[in-house]
């Protein structure tokens, strides 16, 4: 089946009170630069896409907790069950649906979308409903502006978007200084590079709604001076409890990976790579 559009899903920013909007805008605008994707509507709280191929750099930005390819087709049941007998004739084994109804004028609930969708797939599919272990999906979403049908949903880092918060400098040294700047950005930091010496911060490009700029010196000093002109106060490193260092300097250390192993940063910095790659 050809999907027409993609179903972005984020979650922290429902918890933003009277500043949402200035998080949904900035989520919106962080998506364009990094994607591409433009003409995002949002539908109470759900955002709603132009499909794309390339849909997986949806999975470099920050705030954004999952998403899915989608049909749309209109808020008609008879429809809706034609559709998704499309979508699932090819498939063999168990499914499973997961109905969400935010158009409460829609004449069925999300149970009865369950069951009345769920026999009728049975009756014209091989497909036996599983509710746990199953062996495909299919969601339908009701909103406002139509019904969605989708059969995959593609986790995201989920945080808070790029730049809703300050800016801190971050102390590039190593592979787990790549992950105390990703952890930042995360947490909605614009984050500015800083080394003693060039380093590869491409990865970090690529989550970064903004150029990057790497700022190298020639010693800690000067890196010192740099910052005190920025008004910058804070030095994030990468230092963790089982290779602490002291650093000799007046900037205030940050250290984001302090309680985690080796093992931990390179997993977890293996996640952020895995989706640059996809």
């Amino acid at each position: 089946m050809d999907y027409d559009c993609l179903l972005l899903r984020y979650g922290e920013i429902f918890l933003k009170g009277q500043n949402k909007g200035y998080f949904e805008r900035k989520l919106l605008d962080n998506i364009r630069k990094i994607t591409g994707i433009s003409n995002v509507k949002n539908v109470r709280g759900r955002l709603i896409a132009p499909y794309t191929l390339d849909h997986s750099t949806l999975q470099r930005v920050f705030g954004l907790v999952s998403y899915s390819p989608a049909l749309k087709v209109e808020k008609d049941f008879e429809i809706i069950k034609e559709k998704a007998i499309e979508l699932l004739k090819s498939k063999r084994g168990t499914f499973k649906i997961e109905p969400k109804r935010s158009d409460k004028r829609f004449a069925l609930t999300s149970p009865e979308i369950n069951i009345q969708l769920g026999k009728h797939i049975e009756a014209h599919t091989p497909l036996k409903f599983k509710g746990e272990g199953y062996d495909h999906l299919l969601g339908v979403e009701i909103n406002q502006d139509g019904a969605y049908l989708f059969s995959e949903v593609i986790s995201c880092f989920g945080g808070l978007p790029t730049g809703v918060e300050g800016k801190v400098p971050v102390l590039i040294e190593n592979e787990a200084s790549l992950l105390s700047a990703l952890l930042f950005m995360k947490r909605g930091c614009d984050i500015l590079p800083v080394a003693l010496k060039e380093r590869d911060i491409s990865l970090l490009q690529r989550f970064s709604p903004g150029a990057l700029p790497l700022h190298s010196f020639k010693d800690l000093e000067e890196m010192e001076k740099f910052l005190e002109r920025g008004k910058h106060s804070v030095l994030v490193c990468e230092d963790n409890f089982s290779e602490y260092k002291k650093r000799e300097t007046n900037l205030t250390i940050l250290r984001p990976l302090i309680a985690y192993s080796a093992e931990q940063i390179k997993k977890e910095l293996e996640m952020f790579k895995k989706a640059v790659k996809d």
